[in-house]
């Protein structure tokens, strides 16, 4: 993780007490390495419930971290005042803008968000969906419309309802979808006297530094790149996404070229217990603002899908089903 950001949001039409649990919740939520953290705040639908002190409440965390205009892969994580997460198999969620000044919000999309699991096997995971969003709103003076995340769950037979205040910015920081990938020079295995001066994996696989991005570009293959420092990796799912896309390496390597790139430049070198080394160039080139990303590159050179944080092998592998 590049930085932590935490953002405390009060809204509209809920109603709940300030409580040292929520902080509990976070660092839970920290502990799997969420950037950019905008705690939202679940309570009991009921209005009744609402006014009560013991009523039941939760935090949820949204993980996204580039929301852009058009189609985005937002995911949030759900846990209760303990820190403990709330598993349920789906929740729905609606995109709702408020254009400035307007106190009535307008649905743009909808849907249903399906618990995604993180590594290691246990309760951590994520809700995932796409969503729509048709205009930029940031809550700021320059672009004062503002977008919404409604939320609806259900928690031990009690409906819960969320509003979490997110950022669409006009353009994504990173490659937007079908745009190109920079062809960005990384260093390979042939660059360096020893394979740890490029990797903090602990038994890294030598086919993920045989091209370079540049290269790969070239290659008239499509491409997956994953951005990633699984030494340093807060969240734990650097590790695992590596040996997912091992596996995947294995069944399309003939026809899918794989390229991991560490962070951090000199992973070996470590000061204070952190890389003494700065960003890669290509964390810079790829507007990266977190990690670990991965890109599914087309053959043609254009991004097909792109992924914040951890994603799971199926879902990779229906990309790959579908380019390939």
């Amino acid at each position: 993780m590049f930085i932590i950001r935490i953002v405390t949001i009060n809204y509209r039409a809920t109603n709940v007490q300030e409580s040292g649990g929520l902080g509990r919740g976070l660092i839970w939520m920290i502990g799997i390495a969420l950037m950019g953290l905008m705690p939202l705040v679940l309570s009991c639908a009921d209005s009744a419930d609402l006014k009560q002190t013991d009523s039941p409440i939760f935090s949820a965390i949204v993980v996204s971290q580039d929301l852009a205009v058009g189609v985005n892969r937002v995911t949030f994580g759900l846990v209760d005042l303990d820190g403990m997460p709330v598993r349920t198999e789906h929740v729905s969620v609606s995109a709702v803008y408020y254009a400035p000044g307007e106190n009535q919000g307008k649905v743009i999309d909808s849907g249903t968000a399906d618990f995604v699991a993180w590594p290691p096997p246990g309760n951590r995971g994520v809700f995932v969906i796409d969503l729509r969003f048709d205009v930029s709103g940031e809550g700021t003076e320059s672009d004062p419309g503002l977008w919404e995340l409604h939320v609806t769950a259900t928690q031990d037979k009690i409906q819960v309802d969320a509003k979490a205040a997110i950022r669409v910015a006009k353009e994504p920081s990173t490659p937007a979808l079908g745009s190109a990938a920079p062809p960005s020079v990384t260093l390979t295995e042939a660059d360096v006297d020893n394979i740890t001066m490029i990797t903090s994996a602990s038994d890294p696989d030598k086919d993920f530094y045989q091209l370079s991005i540049h290269q790969a570009l070239q290659a008239d293959k499509p491409l997956v790149v994953v951005f990633a420092t699984p030494a340093f990796c807060v969240s734990a799912t650097c590790g695992p996404q590596l040996e997912i896309l091992t596996r995947l390496k294995e069944q399309y390597q003939d026809r899918v070229n794989f390229i991991h790139v560490e962070a951090f430049e000199d992973p070996h070198l470590m000061e204070g217990g952190r890389p003494a080394g700065d960003l890669v160039a290509a964390v810079k080139e790829w507007g990266l603002p977190s990690e670990p990303w991965t890109f599914i590159v087309g053959k043609d050179g254009a991004v097909k899908a792109k992924y914040d944080q951890f994603v799971p092998e199926e879902e990779l592998g229906k990309v790959l089903n579908e380019i390939s």
